[in-house]
């Protein structure tokens, strides 16, 4: 018996064995090729053959990770990850909010978007009852060589060790790395908590691992290694190995920062490469089951790694798609579990005009006129002002939705000045359908189809 194979944490409402899948739910599968738009202009868009399937690899969902991650095994992704990041709810018993500056003419608003709640009914048997289940299944689709890194803080990381030394074992356990960072704090009885834990944990023990370095002081560029270690020692051209303490990486703090998107708990990117480049190749599949703002596949975008997320909020969802559009990605699958979106009835008008171009063509003219959201107390002159973004899917089948074009704001700022008027040439047709989506900035969605003639 290995040590600690005989202690448990036992709750009542603990389930033993793994989940049986479910029948899948309601879903839909869009297709997004990431391909921005900031202003009106003339653009010919590179319309691909659609394929709706598991491939390509790159996939974001937006509903409950047990039933994503029941289906990933159902689609024969057990054992098949290198590496798995998760920022799961900490037990805070906080809501947290995205708080949003609005402006418009002659106007500004501040507005508070729900973004995920965790309060548990201030109970830790139902977080724990949550969590324990997950991480069962991700220890199933990790590879032998694979790991695992969870992101706590003091709230509830002593629980959930336990629980991965019983799914993984002990023996599993590499580091407790601790995350500083600074920043204000009105702590008056307390010292200021200015750290994170992050607990790794490998499935077998050939797990992948590149180490990593930090610079030297300066002291020891000048005066080498200790006398104790002798002549034959010398600095290593990378620099020293890095501790699992970690202070060099700051939180993003400026609410003006080009990083900063606004979601409420979101990690730097550098933070989530460290973790990346430690431990997985180029070419892995690494997923995050509680993406959030969609930071590890925008790291994985970056790394040249493959990459799954997962969220529950449709508001994390919208700020991921809406973040990884801006980037040079590969077109990834959009999933939805239909009871997680709100298809929203906002009053929306569109208007779409084509003419006749030369070569086969033609140029469609595609105008937002109005959009009014349905949250109370919300007005603005102008109806850029409350949408996050909005996508085209220019040859529409009717079924599923393929963002061609995404028209993205060119500021960090909540304003009027989202174009709402684009011009697009494609391949003349007699039947032309396209359908336009509209992201709001509560993470409602808002799907118009329209026939266009002559």
């Amino acid at each position: 018996m290995k040590a600690g194979d005989d202690i448990f944490l036992m709750w009542p409402g603990k389930e033993a064995d793994f989940p049986i899948p479910k029948a899948a739910k309601d879903k839909t599968k869009d297709l997004i090729y990431p391909c921005i738009l900031t202003e009106r202009t003339l653009f010919t868009p590179e319309i691909t053959e659609r394929k709706v399937s598991p491939a390509p690899t790159n996939r974001c969902f937006l509903g409950d990770n047990l039933e994503f991650m029941q289906q990933l095994i159902t689609e024969g992704y057990e054992n098949a990850l290198d590496l798995i990041y998760i920022d799961p709810p900490y037990m805070s018993s906080a809501t947290y909010h995205a708080k949003t500056v609005i402006e418009s003419k002659n106007n500004k608003q501040f507005i508070s978007r729900l973004a995920f709640s965790d309060v548990w009914n201030n109970d830790i048997k139902n977080y724990l009852t949550h969590i324990f289940p997950r991480l069962q299944m991700m220890h199933r689709l990790l590879k032998e060589n694979g790991s695992i890194f969870v992101h706590l803080d003091w709230h509830i990381s002593h629980y959930v060790k336990i629980l991965l030394d019983e799914i993984f074992s002990p023996e599993a356990f590499i580091n407790e790395i601790v995350w500083c960072y600074s920043g204000g704090s009105g702590a008056g009885r307390h010292f200021q908590r200015k750290h994170d834990v992050i607990l790794w944990y490998a499935k077998g023990p050939g797990y992948i691992f590149h180490p990593q370095y930090r610079p030297y002081s300066e002291g020891t560029k000048q005066r080498g290694l200790t006398r104790v270690k002798g002549d034959k020692y010398r600095l290593h051209e990378k620099g020293a190995n890095l501790q699992d303490w970690w202070t060099d990486i700051n939180k993003i703090l400026s609410p003006t920062a080009r990083e900063n998107l606004k979601f409420p708990t979101q990690k730097p990117v550098d933070l989530i490469k460290r973790i990346i480049v430690s431990a997985s190749d180029p070419g892995s599949l690494v997923a995050d089951f509680y993406a959030g703002s969609g930071t590890t596949a925008a790291a994985c975008t970056e790394l040249d790694r493959q990459w799954i997320c997962c969220d529950a909020s449709p508001l994390a969802v919208n700020t991921t798609v809406c973040r990884l559009s801006q980037m040079k990605n590969q077109p990834f699958i959009m999933e939805t579990d239909n009871d997680y979106i709100t298809q929203s009835s906002a009053k929306v008008k569109i208007e779409a005009v084509k003419t006749q171009a030369s070569d086969n063509k033609t140029d469609l003219s595609i105008q937002i006129k109005e959009f009014t959201p349905l949250q109370e107390n919300i007005a603005s002159n102008s109806p850029a002002a409350f949408i996050h973004f909005w996508e085209v899917d220019l040859n529409h089948n009717g079924v599923n939705f393929c963002s061609d074009v995404q028209i993205l704001r060119n500021s960090t700022k909540y304003d009027d000045s989202l174009c709402l008027d684009i011009m697009v040439r494609i391949p003349a047709r007699e039947q032309l359908t396209i359908a336009v989506r509209i992201h709001d900035l509560w993470g409602n969605i808002t799907t118009r189809k329209l026939e266009i003639s002559s």
